[in-house]
């Protein structure tokens, strides 16, 4: 440990070794610096590097052995060195916040401090400078000036609590959809905070076809987090730039682009990734869809080490979810959003502690999901009525089942299943009943379906009860599949 009480022993040569708590000497009052002098300012120059090494904000003598009364911060608004510090006033306003320290690491406590100090001190070269600090800044000095008095947060602080290992993990975090958004949403709650958030370039979107940002660049920006979207992963100077924030762990969730080998070397840790299935079945770009249109009763969420085969990493842990009778691609979206940020987080302290289990995929059961095609969009009426409600339920609301009724275009969102000998028997595609209280049945290959929801072109989704208020359909007409031409809804 350095023990360093004379600064001319300092040398620039190695990084110091930051005390931690109980070590008495975070409990002994500084002296004051007696010589501002070249040996002062190499130890400032080396505290400076200790405090950066150790992301931190600030950094006071004591804490790194040096029993004289100077202390170093950086709010991101560059280096400010403070030697012989004295607090002239402090406001009478208080406020309360969270504060860690380089000192006591794993631990946080809720300290009110003054919100504004006047504080005068001596430079580097030994001229006097005064300053009028609020906000953060002023927490931090007076933070730091606690320890040249002995006084620890602990001290002050209203509570104490445990900080997260996870928190403390370097991460960048890659996506796109609102699944990833969730997914980013959840870590910002529980303090991971990743270094750099990577998604994919603005798109043109909606009618006006403008570029819009994904909900992950649209989520990080409002929370001013670091954003890239690169074109090609493989860029060296992207890849530099990822090298150079030295991440513990990279994360993926629903980014939409398979990472390249030279980016997943780059964590120190682990790269992993939220995958929306109980792998190995549906692995793949929509292992939502696919699961709902095999008719699964249960599905979940999987942590696994990225590999360069598409989802067949290692597993670091699953959460299972059942797949209700009324769910649909939005509802069991949102159901595997959640519970793959909570499976995140959990796996996200398995690796900080140390303790991510790796268990290889069994190869007998893999299922791949692969995107949906255009013509998968069109409603099959020769299948059977189980079937086709599964593959309504797995388009809905996004990208919408469509059919034809004669040359409208129809998006069909939800439907309930005919009860044997409830309607009569009719050609697939074909309404055999009508019942303005509850909507319409279409015959299917086998069976039939109760239409209860849809949405007619150009029109928002309705009620089949409110649209049969005003449209009149009859028994025998006809839904049909195929390309509309150009016709969109």
């Amino acid at each position: 440990m350095n023990d360093v009480s004379d600064i001319s022993q300092v040398s620039n040569e190695e990084p110091l070794e930051i005390l931690k708590h109980p070590d008495p000497r975070l409990r002994e009052r500084a002296k004051p610096v007696r010589r501002v002098n070249r040996n002062l300012r190499r130890l400032i120059e080396r505290m400076a590097k200790t405090m950066y090494e150790a992301d931190g904000i600030g950094l006071a003598g004591p804490q790194v052995g040096v029993m004289e009364r100077l202390f170093v911060v950086d709010i991101g608004e560059g280096l400010k060195e403070f030697i012989n510090p004295e607090i002239l006033e402090a406001s009478e306003e208080q406020v309360e916040l969270w504060e860690g320290c380089l000192s006591i690491p794993g631990l946080r406590g809720l300290v009110p401090r003054p919100s504004r100090v006047r504080v005068t001190a001596l430079d580097r070269h030994g001229r006097r400078f005064w300053v009028d600090a609020d906000g953060w800044l002023a927490r931090v000095i007076q933070h730091e000036y606690d320890h040249l008095e002995g006084v620890l947060f602990l001290d002050r602080a209203l509570r104490v609590v445990e900080v997260p290992p996870e928190s403390r993990l370097r991460v960048v975090f890659f996506g796109t959809s609102p699944f990833a958004g969730t997914v980013l949403e959840r870590m910002l709650e529980r303090e991971v905070t990743p270094l750099l958030v990577v998604t994919q370039p603005d798109r043109p979107r909606g009618r006006g076809q403008a570029p819009a940002p994904t909900p992950v660049k649209r989520l990080a920006l409002e929370h001013e987090l670091d954003v890239a979207a690169p074109t090609r992963l493989r860029d060296a100077a992207f890849v530099e730039r990822l090298k150079a924030l030295e991440p513990d762990v990279i994360v993926t969730a629903a980014y939409g682009r398979i990472l390249p080998e030279d980016v997943l070397a780059v964590p120190k840790r682990a790269a992993v990734n939220v995958h929306a299935s109980l792998l190995p079945r549906w692995r793949g770009a929509a292992p939502i869809q696919r699961a709902l249109m095999a008719g699964d009763e249960r599905t979940g969420v999987t942590i696994l080490h990225m590999s360069a085969e598409l989802d067949a990493g290692d597993i670091i842990l699953q959460k299972e979810a059942p797949i209700e009778p009324d769910d649909d691609f939005g509802s069991l979206h949102e159901k595997l959003a959640e519970l793959g940020a909570e499976a995140l987080l959990e796996a996200l302290r398995l690796i900080a502690k140390g303790e991510a289990p790796r268990r290889p995929q069994d190869a007998e059961g893999v299922t791949l999901a692969p995107p949906l095609r255009p013509e998968e969009e069109w409603i099959d009426w020769t299948r059977p009525a189980v079937e086709v409600r599964n593959h309504i339920r797995a388009l809905t609301p996004w990208p919408g089942a469509r059919c034809l009724h004669g040359a409208e275009l129809w998006k069909i969102a939800r439907t309930e299943l005919a009860a044997a000998g409830e309607v009569r028997g009719g050609e697939p595609g074909e309404i055999v009943a009508v019942r303005p209280e509850r909507g319409f049945a279409v015959a299917c290959g086998q069976g039939a379906l109760w239409v209860t929801e849809l949405q007619p072109a150009g029109r928002r989704r309705m009620r089949a009860s409110d649209f049969l208020n005003g449209h009149r359909l009859e028994p025998g007409e006809r839904l049909s599949s195929g390309a509309p031409g150009d016709e969109d809804a």
